[in-house]
């Protein structure tokens, strides 16, 4: 496998957490941007600051609101607020504002790892079950039941275990593939970076968006055997291999289209979205390697990419996708470690809040955990132990809220460790799962 590029700079939760503070500071400077009325919000000394709001949501745990605010305010030096004022000065806020410290705080860290350079970036996506609301335009009404659910589209980096990018979509126009076109448009990501996603992400428009803005990216597809996706009408061999095609797009059907010889046309009925073409562009080729590789005895993985073969050999490609398994256990994490399935109230806009905020504290911890593992020094053992990183959020959220001490927290990261088994399998159980009633919380 290709090398990984490691910083061996190494900094503490302080300094981390005086990062997230000056980023949070510098936004607070311009936090009309963020303010629902930009000429009145924020504008009148109250004790629930835009700093302390921010700082409170980044902070919340599983309790009832009421417990969140007795919890979070007892040790400090104001007055504690009322349910009420919390919910007022939160509809002040765009939940947009958690966004962009996200993106400035993580390009403000500078000891991130790569390999041969590249950050690794994993794209999917996951449900997120909602309480329930009357007054909700947002509900999806099915056969048998009423959904409450907002999809996260997230584009994670698999070797530094954060989240670059999210966004917010309905279950009923989700779209997985415009959501990371709109991320790719946009790049707030490193610009050295490789895209991974799996087979829901199979598409020439999205393949084509990557080639036209130098994004380099590796997508699982459907295997040659398919009777829909990018391989099919494809002569390539049932074996190992590694080739690159070029295939042409059209919205014509010529004679010669409909010949189509040696298989190089694509036609693309009016009904698919493909945005190179147009009145005035009716033809777009598009060049692109396909790898495959076998992973069982009868099993094979298709992949396509646009990475040099001089950069990444066949051999590297079942490693460098397995990477992005990794973004799955990040949102069990997410989910479950962090909080984001228990939410404080039932208004949209402060439930989108706090998934933003969930995804910003989830940054600023995996940054510690993965500094502190830098100054874990492990006896030979018969498994290799890593930091169990549910103990570690209990922790460093505790830390966070200025409830124990850097020297505390670090010594409890180091003592909770979990061994790390690469072989074994266990077999995945999919459960329907409801939202967390909202009282039934611990005060």
């Amino acid at each position: 496998m290709s090398n990984k590029n490691t910083k061996n700079t190494y900094y503490s939760p302080k300094w981390i957490s005086c990062r997230l503070d000056n980023v949070i500071d510098s936004t607070v400077d311009s936090i009309k941007c963020f303010c629902v009325d930009t000429t009145s919000n924020f504008t009148r000394s109250r004790i629930l600051t835009p700093k302390t709001l921010i700082k409170f949501i980044l902070g919340l745990q599983a309790h009832s609101l009421s417990g969140e605010v007795s919890d979070y305010f007892t040790s400090s030096n104001i007055d504690i607020p009322s349910i009420s004022a919390v919910s007022q000065r939160r509809d002040l806020l765009y939940p947009e504002i958690f966004k962009s410290i996200n993106r400035r705080f993580l390009s403000s860290i500078d000891n991130l790892s790569t390999l041969n350079g590249y950050y690794i970036l994993a794209q999917d996506g996951s449900d997120i079950n909602l309480p329930f609301w009357h007054d909700d335009t947002q509900i999806s009404y099915g056969q048998d039941s009423i959904v409450c659910q907002y999809h996260l589209n997230a584009l994670y980096d698999c070797i530094n275990h954060v989240f670059w990018e999210s966004r917010i979509d309905l279950p009923t126009k989700k779209s997985e593939k415009s959501a990371l076109i709109d991320f790719i448009n946009h790049r707030n990501y490193p610009e050295n970076s490789i895209i991974t996603a799996d087979r829901g992400y199979e598409s020439y428009n999205l393949i084509a968006h990557c080639i036209e803005n130098n994004q380099k990216f590796v997508f699982r597809v459907k295997d040659i055997d398919t009777r829909s996706g990018i391989m099919t009408s494809i002569s390539l061999p049932d074996e190992t291999f590694d080739i690159t095609v070029t295939r042409t797009l059209t919205n014509l059907q010529t004679n010669e289209v409909k010949k189509n010889e040696n298989n190089q046309f694509v036609f693309v009925p009016s009904t698919s979205v493909f945005d190179y073409l147009d009145a005035c562009n009716r033809f777009y080729n598009l060049s692109f390697r396909i790898v495959r590789f076998k992973i069982a005895d009868d099993k094979y993985e298709t992949l396509v990419t646009n990475l040099d073969e001089n950069e990444f050999g066949l051999s590297d490609f079942k490693d460098l996708y397995h990477l992005r398994w990794n973004e799955e256990t990040a949102f069990y994490y997410l989910k479950h470690a962090v909080g984001m399935l228990y939410f404080h109230c039932k208004k949209r806009q402060h439930i989108q809040q706090e998934i933003y905020a969930s995804i910003l504290f989830y940054n600023y911890a995996n940054l510690i955990i993965q500094n502190i593992k830098k100054k874990i020094k492990l006896k030979k053992t018969k498994y290799i132990y890593n930091i169990n990183v549910r103990s570690a959020l209990t922790n460093i959220r505790n830390y966070f809220r200025n409830q124990i001490k850097e020297y505390i927290l670090i010594r409890n990261i180091k003592k909770y460790l979990t061994p790390s088994r690469p072989d074994r399998n266990v077999q995945r159980s999919i459960k329907r799962q409801s939202p967390k009633a909202l009282n039934n919380r611990t005060s």
